[in-house]
C-alpha cells in the first residue's frame, strides 16, 4: 500500500491512521466530544480500514486506541438511533446494526494481531470492539461495562456469547449493566493485561519488537511483550462480591434472580446497592431479553451466528417503546425517570412484553422452553 492509499483511509474525520514504524500501523477513534461513540459512518469506516489493512504487506499489527483518556468508545450513538427510529427511519437506523456487527465479526475473525488500548470508558459498542481483540489492555483508569439495561437496549455486539462465557458472573454484569474496574476486568478475563504504563511507554516497546527473535510468529511476540508490561492491581468490588454474585444470580428461573439481584438495594456495598438499583430502575424487557440471551449463549455459538440474532433482536428492541424512553431518560431529557411498557410483571413473558422472534431454532426452542412463546 503507497503512502497515498494510507492517506485515503483517513478522509473520514473520525478516524486518523498512522503509519508507526517496524510493521505497525495505528487505528484511532477521533469523535472526542461524544467519547468516541459509534455511528453507521464511522463502524462503515473502520470496517474498510481493517480490510485494507489485512493484506497490506507493511502491516503485521494493529494498535486500535482513540484520541483522548477520557474513553476508547463510550457505546453506540444511541440519541442518533432514537431520533432516526422517531422520524420513522428505522431503516437507516438498523443498518448501523449491520454495519457495526460486521465490523466486530471481522474483528474476531481477523488474521493479524490487534491490541486494543482501553483506558478510560469502555462501554456498550466499545466493548464489542475491545472482545473482538486478541490484546485487550486497560489502565488504572479503565472503567468497562454493558449498561443497556439503563436505556432499553440489550447487551449486543457480541455480548450475548462473552458474557455466557463468564458464568453467573457474566449474567448478572448483562443484568445490572455494573461498571468493571480495571482489576475486575482482568480477574473475568475481559482484560488481557493490566498496563502500569504510559501509552507512549507502551507503543515504544511494541514498535521495538524484534519479529525475527520469535519464530512462532507475531502473536508470541506481543504476547511476551505485553506481559512483561503488566502490572497486578488490588482486587476490586467484583473480586469483593463473587459469592453474592453467584448466591443471586443461578440462571435457573428469571423472576427469582430479578428479586434476588434487585434485593441487593440494601447491601453494604456501594458497588452491589448500585447493581441493585441498575436493575430495580432498568428496563424489565431488557432484563428478560437479556436473561434469555445468556441461555442461548451458552451454547457456544460460532460468531457469525450470534451477530446474525443479534441483528434480529436489535431491529426489534429499538423499535419497542423501552428503547425509545430509557434513551430519552438516560441522554436526552435526563431526568431519569424512565416510564418502561412494563409497571409490574411476575414473570418473563410479563416482562419482556412482545416475543421477539428470530430465524434460529435453538432461540425459538428457548423461548418455548421458558415459556415465553
Amino acid at each position: 500500500m503507497s503512502n497515498q492509499q494510507m492517506t485515503n483511509l483517513t478522509e473520514h474525520p473520525d478516524l486518523i491512521v498512522e503509519r508507526m514504524g517496524n510493521g505497525w500501523t495505528l487505528v484511532r477513534l477521533n469523535r472526542p466530544k461524544s467519547l468516541h461513540a459509534l455511528d453507521e459512518a464511522l463502524a462503515k469506516a473502520l470496517f474498510d480500514v481493517f480490510a485494507t489493512l489485512k493484506t497490506d504487506e507493511q502491516t503485521t499489527a494493529i494498535w486500535l486506541d482513540s484520541t483522548t483518556p477520557k474513553a476508547f468508545c463510550a457505546g453506540g450513538d444511541v440519541r442518533k438511533l432514537r431520533q432516526l427510529i422517531i422520524n420513522d427511519e428505522s431503516n437507516i437506523a438498523h443498518n448501523f446494526f449491520k454495519e457495526e456487527y460486521a465490523l466486530d465479526l471481522a474483528l474476531h475473525q481477523y488474521p493479524k494481531p490487534v491490541v486494543v488500548w482501553g483506558e478510560g470508558y469502555v462501554m456498550g459498542g466499545g466493548m464489542g470492539l475491545f472482545m473482538a481483540a486478541p490484546f485487550r489492555l486497560v489502565t488504572p483508569y479503565s472503567r468497562l461495562a454493558m449498561p443497556e439495561i439503563n436505556i432499553g437496549l440489550y447487551p449486543d455486539v457480541g455480548a450475548t456469547r462473552f458474557l455466557a462465557e463468564r458464568g453467573a458472573i457474566g449474567l448478572f454484569l448483562g443484568l445490572t449493566g455494573s461498571i468493571m474496574s480495571a482489576s475486575g476486568a482482568y480477574t473475568i478475563g475481559w482484560a488481557t493485561h493490566i498496563s502500569g504504563e504510559t501509552r507512549e511507554e507502551v507503543l515504544a516497546r511494541l514498535t521495538q519488537i524484534d519479529w525475527n527473535a520469535y519464530p512462532a510468529g507475531s502473536f508470541r511476540a506481543i504476547d511476551d511483550t505485553l506481559d512483561a508490561l503488566h502490572r497486578p492491581l488490588s482486587a476490586g468490588p467484583l473480586q469483593d462480591s463473587l459469592d453474592v454474585i453467584h448466591s443471586v444470580c443461578r440462571g435457573q428461573n428469571f423472576m427469582q434472580d430479578y428479586q434476588a439481584i434487585t434485593s441487593l438495594m440494601e447491601a453494604r456495598s456501594d458497588w452491589l446497592r448500585q447493581a441493585g438499583e441498575n436493575l430495580a430502575k432498568g428496563s424489565p424487557s431488557t432484563a428478560a431479553l437479556t436473561w434469555l440471551l445468556w441461555q442461548w449463549g451458552k451454547t457456544a455459538p460460532a460468531w457469525s451466528r450470534v451477530f446474525e440474532l443479534e441483528k434480529t433482536l436489535a431491529e426489534w428492541k429499538t423499535l419497542h417503546p423501552d428503547f425509545i424512553e430509557g434513551v430519552r431518560a438516560r441522554l436526552v431529557d435526563k431526568d431519569l425517570a424512565p416510564s418502561w411498557q412494563a409497571k409490574s410483571f411476575n414473570s418473563l413473558k410479563e416482562a419482556l412484553g412482545t416475543v421477539p422472534m428470530a430465524d434460529d431454532t435453538e432461540w425459538m426452542e428457548i423461548l418455548r422452553n421458558f415459556d415465553v412463546v
